[in-house]
């Protein structure tokens, strides 16, 4: 599993875990689930480009004002 992966089955992890609680009202849910829709469809159209999976380690860390 690559850190992508990882990353969306934290947040989806974390929307099954909210939604189980009721902390969350069913437009946060829906609103949630669309921007794990929408990374999901960015990440897979990258991959489409390029041929290969995004790699974070390529993106540089801002630099420290």
């Amino acid at each position: 599993m690559n850190k992508t992966q990882l990353i969306l089955l934290i947040i989806q992890s974390a929307l099954a875990g909210l939604g189980s609680l009721g902390g969350t009202t069913g437009t946060d849910t829906k609103l949630t689930a669309a921007f794990v829709g929408i990374l999901q469809s960015a990440l897979a159209m990258y991959q489409a480009e390029t041929g290969q999976p995004l790699d974070l380690t390529k993106i540089p860390l801002e630099a420290k004002v």
